[in-house]
C-alpha cells in the first residue's frame, strides 16, 4: 500500500481510506483488466483463436497486470481473490464463448497457453519470444488455440 501511495504521490492513509485493504486495492486494480467479455463480446467462435493472438500481441497488453497477478499468486492474503477474479472474469467468460464439450477444461488450457506466452514475452522475456513474433508463428499459435476451441470430442 505504501508503494502504491508513493507512486501516486499521496499519503498511505488516503489509499487505506479509499480501499480499506490490500485485497480491496488489488481487486479494484485488476477487476476491469481481467474482464474478457469486453475484449471478445462480438468475437466469432470460428476465428476466436486469431482474436486471442491479436490481443496477446497488441499494444493493449499490460505488463503491470501480469506482474500483479504473479505476485498475487504467491501472496497468501491475495491469492484467493486473484483466483476468484481469474475464475469469474477470465475462465467463466471464455468457457461461455467457446461452449460445447467441457468448456471450462478447454478454456483453462487456452488460458495456460496465453498466460505462458505472455509471461515469457513480457514479464520474463526469453529469446526468441521476447522479440517480434513472425506471422507464421502467430498463425501457429492461433491454430493451436483454435484447435482447442473446436474440440468437440
Amino acid at each position: 500500500m505504501r508503494e502504491v501511495a508513493a507512486a501516486a504521490g499521496i499519503a498511505p492513509a488516503l489509499v487505506v481510506r479509499y480501499f480499506g485493504s490490500k485485497e480491496k486495492l488489488f481487486a479494484e486494480a485488476v477487476a476491469d483488466s481481467f474482464d474478457l467479455t469486453r475484449n471478445f463480446a462480438e468475437a466469432d467462435r470460428g476465428t476466436l483463436g486469431r482474436s486471442f493472438v491479436d490481443l496477446l500481441f497488441s499494444e493493449q497488453r499490460s505488463d503491470d497486470l501480469l506482474a500483479m497477478i504473479v505476485r498475487a499468486a504467491v501472496d497468501p492474503t491475495v491469492h484467493p481473490l486473484a483466483r476468484q477474479l481469474a475464475q469469474e472474469r477470465m475462465l467463466a467468460p471464455m468457457a461461455s464463448l467457446i461452449g460445447g464439450w467441457q468448456p471450462e477444461r478447454r478454456a483453462s488450457l487456452i488460458l495456460s497457453i496465453v498466460t505462458g506466452l505472455w509471461f515469457y514475452r513480457f514479464l520474463l522475456p526469453v529469446e526468441p519470444l521476447a522479440g517480434e513474433i513472425d506471422k507464421a508463428d502467430r498463425q501457429h499459435i492461433a491454430d493451436m488455440i483454435q484447435a482447442i476451441i473446436d474440440d468437440e470430442r
